[in-house]
């Protein structure tokens, strides 16, 4: 490995809210606070690990554990119920002597990302794992790669695109695809309608992608699986290479085969550095193509266990230059940031405003905290603080209906308390984000620390009849 000394300690990663939630909630009729807007019909999900059982301490990271999605229905301008449940999987099963319905996945239940599509619902991971359905109500179904179209696993961040319903995904598997990562679409039908293999000299962590009108952005960064730590039984075999050269690949949108694929894709370079999470992506009118995007000057490396404490995220931009295989740095904003968020109706094209989550002031201090928002075209920001003892999550765009600007809607996120030990889901005005909460909807239980989840309108999942 590249470094001789590592911080193996997993606590700061499972105390707090990042301890698992052991119970399973169903709530109705949430107590409220302020008015929930009468045109949010349909459910915030989120997902997160939480490991069912006890966990090696030496051993554990965070991205590991157990999938556990909640979910709030807002409906006639009130919170008509809270859920939260475990993904199925057989650990799930074993452990909690629980029968599930259909075929569900071997290992933990896909704990990263959660989202709706054509009608159906899906909790979603990368590195192999294939999505698996949920109810309504979010009880599991099944193992479903998109009505068995999808050929290997799946990845957390699919990238949809508005204008064709499509959803683009980076999927990689260092079980299956050592040396390829699948670029595939799925269809506004909800079935896969390409799967591209492409060729890569390692097998990085592609937690994410770009994704702009014309190319689909590959992060080919230094973070990448360890065949010595696989063989050796690590539960998490990947850790940051010096000696990996980092970059950043514009495949055209239009490639249909592996080796349209290889040969087309343009390769940029960048000083080594890692990201998770691009904010958003576009071209540009010379030819260029900007991604503003989170980033980490350094991860994995001394931290096994987590993401936060060899370095912490800033916003960047970086102008990816095809014409002279090169990628341009500017710093956005100088503050620890991740969780990047835009409306939808900006995604994949020039746009304005950006939302994120605070990270804490100082890497000995890191934690969620404030909410976020950015102006690009002023280069401005404003702050939501949501209060001394409470930490928000990842800051999710709900448009208005027939809105009349790109930040005309709500920001809705997870806030927990530490001061009671619960969270809230948070209601806020994203044209006037310093305001007070439009509405702040009560859970009886807390939502640990995760990663991802989207407002699913009833429109795109309909309730049971």
């Amino acid at each position: 490995m590249d470094t001789t000394e590592t911080l193996d300690d997993a606590s700061p990663y499972l105390e707090g809210n990042f301890a698992p939630l052991r119970t399973e909630y169903t709530e109705f009729d949430l107590e409220v606070t302020g008015q929930v807007p009468a045109d949010l019909e349909g459910r915030l999900l989120r997902n997160g690990p939480n490991p069912v059982g006890d966990v090696d301490m030496s051993d554990h990271h965070w991205f590991l554990g157990d999938g556990m999605v909640h979910g709030i229905r807002l409906a006639g301008g009130a919170a008509q119920w809270y859920r939260n449940r475990y993904v199925g999987s057989t650990v799930v099963g074993e452990t909690l002597n629980r029968t599930f319905p259909g075929e569900v996945s071997g290992g933990t239940g896909p704990n990263t990302n959660v989202i709706g599509h054509a009608g159906r619902t899906y909790a979603i991971v990368e590195a192999g794992t294939k999505p698996v359905e949920l109810t309504y109500e979010l009880e599991t179904v099944r193992t479903n790669g998109f009505e068995d179209s999808l050929l290997n696993g799946y990845t957390a961040h699919p990238k949809y695109d508005p204008l064709t319903g499509e959803m683009h995904a980076m999927a990689y598997s260092y079980g299956e695809l050592f040396d390829k990562v699948h670029y595939v679409v799925v269809g506004s039908d909800g079935v896969v309608s390409k799967t591209v293999p492409f060729s890569l000299p390692s097998m990085p962590m592609i937690h994410d992608m770009g994704l702009t009108q014309k190319f689909a952005v590959i992060l080919d960064l230094p973070v990448a699986v360890d065949l010595d730590l696989a063989l050796g039984g690590s539960s998490f075999p990947v850790r940051w290479f010096n000696e990996f050269d980092a970059r950043v690949g514009l495949m055209p949108r239009t490639v249909a085969t592996g080796e349209e694929a290889d040969a087309s894709i343009i390769w940029c370079s960048i000083d080594p550095c890692y990201a998770f999470h691009p904010l958003n992506s576009y071209d540009t009118e010379d030819g260029n193509v900007i991604v503003d995007i989170c980033v980490y000057p350094r991860l994995f490396d001394a931290d096994r266990n987590g993401p936060f404490r060899d370095s912490l995220p800033k916003l960047e931009r970086w102008t990816v230059n095809p014409q002279t295989n090169s990628v341009r740095r500017d710093v956005i904003d100088e503050r620890f940031q991740e969780f990047p968020r835009v409306a939808g109706s900006a995604l994949n094209v020039p746009y304005r405003f950006g939302y994120t989550t605070s990270v804490g002031n100082d890497q000995a201090s890191w934690n969620f905290g404030e909410t976020i928002k950015h102006d690009l075209v002023a280069g401005t920001s404003e702050v939501h603080d949501h209060g001394k003892t409470r930490e928000a999550g990842e800051p999710v765009f709900v448009s208005r209906p027939n809105a009349t600007s790109e930040d005309d809607g709500w920001i809705l996120t997870m806030v927990y308390d530490a001061a009671d030990d619960k969270s809230d889901l948070v209601i806020l005005d994203a044209a006037n984000l310093t305001s007070d909460p439009v509405a702040i909807v009560h859970l009886p239980t807390r939502v640990p620390n995760g990663f991802h989840g989207n407002w699913v309108r009833d429109l795109v999942t309909p309730p049971p009849a």
